[in-house]
């Protein structure tokens, strides 16, 4: 049930808010369904710099998500989780984990503050909504991507901080809402 999902994902945003510029839900549980099969987190990691060389150049940094992430996991509140070729996915950009007092399956994503838009977008879904998301930015000749925001007409690269700017981009005036896009006609809309 949503409900015991969404109880889930406040406790383990407010332990690894601190760790992130920003965290938000995503996925099914976003969009208002009312039985979810996993929790999607988004986040921006804080990134800190350890060090730095003769020069002043920073040469390693920390992120303190990962940091964050592999404390719950020591302490058994997480756990791995396999993905569907039953390989632990566990990297910079996606974590897939399981909540271990719920049971529940968390995705744990990572973005930019420039693409954040675009990432809540994309994670949010649903699948059918970003496949016509992606159709809809090559018909406007731009390409869209899950991880760097949009390729514009001319080439250059387009950040997305916010879902108001892919609106924009995909030629609506209004973002539409997560509880509406499974239902929306991207494809009609002018």
């Amino acid at each position: 049930p949503a409900a015991d999902a969404l109880a889930v994902a406040r406790d383990l945003m407010g332990l690894l808010r601190p760790a992130c510029e920003r965290i938000e839900v995503a996925g099914s549980l976003r969009r208002g369904k009312p039985d979810v099969g996993d929790i999607e987190l988004l986040a921006i990691p804080r990134v800190r710099m350890m060090a730095t060389d003769f020069f002043g150049e920073k040469k390693a940094t920390i992120d303190s998500l990962d940091t964050a992430v592999q404390g719950l996991l020591n302490t058994g509140r997480l756990d791995y989780r396999l993905n569907s070729r039953g390989s632990r996915q566990y990297g910079p950009l996606n974590k897939l984990l399981v909540d271990v007092p719920s049971g529940i399956g968390v995705d744990l994503f990572s973005t930019t503050a420039g693409n954040f838009g675009m990432a809540l977008v994309v994670r949010t879904g649903p699948a059918s909504w970003n496949v016509a998301m992606m159709a809809r930015f090559q018909r406007r000749h731009m390409k869209g991507h899950a991880y760097a925001g949009v390729t514009g007409q001319g080439g250059q690269e387009i950040d997305c901080p916010d879902e108001e700017t892919v609106f924009r981009l995909l030629g609506l005036a209004t973002v539409i809402p997560p509880a509406e896009r499974e239902r929306f006609e991207l494809e009609a809309a002018p």
